[in-house]
């Protein structure tokens, strides 16, 4: 595994689906944890520009979430949803919301796999229709996942 890993993001243009993968230098197990741990999440999820302000996580299937984060400006953007599927520390699946747009709501999931002495995440959001798929990607969302990913790595280098 590099160090150096790059986000690689896939947009069917038939199907109301985008797809990603990333790989991490570090164990399954300490890949799942920062994702499923409310208090390592809020430090790495989201732009570097937005600060995680409320990080609630009820990790069962039927369980719910929220995330809310702030902007410099003090414009506050909500995210909720329920946990679908809970295989720690393999797989997860949820509802997504972004709160201003309730009619754009997805459903995500992602595996954690083992490879090469680090893991690799693959994972999928589908949603509603093309338009709707189509208005998350417009929002930004490759270089808020790209960011993300780049906080994950240092939050798991962290804690080596």
């Amino acid at each position: 595994m590099t160090t150096a890993a790059q986000l690689e993001i896939e947009i069917p243009p038939d199907e109301p689906l985008i797809r990603f993968r990333r790989s991490f230098s570090a164990p399954r197990e300490r890949v799942w944890r920062a994702w499923t741990n409310p208090e390592l999440l809020a430090q790495w999820l989201g732009p570097r520009a937005l600060t995680m302000t409320a990080c609630e996580m009820d990790l069962r299937p039927g369980g719910a979430w929220r995330f809310v984060h702030a902007a410099p400006d003090g414009t506050e953007h909500g995210f909720h949803g329920e946990f679908t599927e809970v295989d720690p520390p393999r797989r997860l699946a949820r509802t997504f919301v972004y709160d201003p747009w309730p009619e754009d709501s997805m459903e995500e999931w992602f595996e954690l796999q083992e490879v090469d002495g680090g893991t690799l995440l693959v994972g999928a959001s589908r949603h509603a229709s093309i338009e709707s798929r189509d208005k998350h990607v417009e929002s930004g969302m490759e270089t808020g996942m790209t960011e993300s990913m780049e906080r994950l790595d240092e939050v798991l280098a962290a804690e080596r």
